[in-house]
């Protein structure tokens, strides 16, 4: 049988690939746009340099437990930065793009902490797992989708793409996730299964983006990555339409 090794140098090499086409289609793109490429080509970086370490054997198993630091650290950062672009997509303020932030970093660490632990905790680990993952779903279509009708069209509906995209992806890599941990498939189709859900999330949503930058609405004189997002819009402002 294939050793797992060879998966995550195959996935290491895709990542590679992509991570070298996406620069090179970084030039053509306007400076203001590319603030939106930067965080996604760290992704694809920071789960690069990850896989290859988990290929390595490096920082997996630490303490003599199921650990593995590099594929942690790599999801911490993976989902909470394409979380919190998807918000910033729908021009949402900074402290719901936050709230895109920390809830993945929560599922992470529970889940993790709870396969560590296992038993109870381990249950507790998957249950707020879920919970997340509702949670987000609850908020996008809710609260971050009546914000998003507030953007231009083509930004809308990029938003509404990049949404459905991961809500999907990622729920299927949560109900994947869930079985390999009650043991359903082998080391070595959860090592291929596992690797293929991240490159589709993290290249998927990377070229996804890349190839939609158009449609995000900037000011070509110069707009920061978080300049359209404000503390609160100026829709709510009582003063927004000149009135006392």
């Amino acid at each position: 049988m294939i050793e797992s090794s060879v998966v995550f140098w195959a996935s290491a090499a895709v990542q590679a690939v992509a991570l070298v086409v996406l620069l090179g289609r970084l030039r053509g793109i306007s400076a203001s746009r590319r603030r939106y490429c930067y965080p996604v080509l760290s992704v694809l970086g920071v789960s690069l340099v990850g896989t290859v370490l988990i290929a390595l054997g490096v920082g997996t198993g630490v303490g003599g437990t199921s650990l593995d630091a590099p594929g942690l650290v790599d999801d911490l950062i993976a989902y909470s930065v394409l979380w919190s672009i998807t918000a910033l997509l729908a021009g949402e303020s900074r402290r719901m793009v936050g709230v895109f932030v920390v809830l993945p970093v929560i599922q992470v660490v529970a889940f993790n902490g709870g396969v560590l632990l296992g038993g109870a905790a381990g249950l507790v680990g998957l249950f707020v797992m879920v919970v997340g993952q509702v949670l987000l779903a609850y908020l996008l279509l809710g609260r971050v989708w009546e914000r998003a009708q507030r953007v231009p069209d083509r930004q809308r509906l990029l938003h509404w793409k990049a949404r459905n995209l991961l809500l999907f992806l990622i729920g299927m890599l949560i109900a994947f996730s869930l079985l390999s941990v009650a043991q359903v498939f082998d080391e070595f189709v959860v090592s291929t299964v596992g690797a293929y859900m991240d490159l589709l999330i993290r290249v998927g949503f990377a070229g996804f983006l890349f190839a939609n930058v158009d449609a995000i609405e900037v000011d070509e004189a110069g707009d920061e990555l978080l300049g359209a997002v404000r503390p609160e819009a100026d829709h709510d402002r009582p003063d927004a339409a000149g009135g006392d």
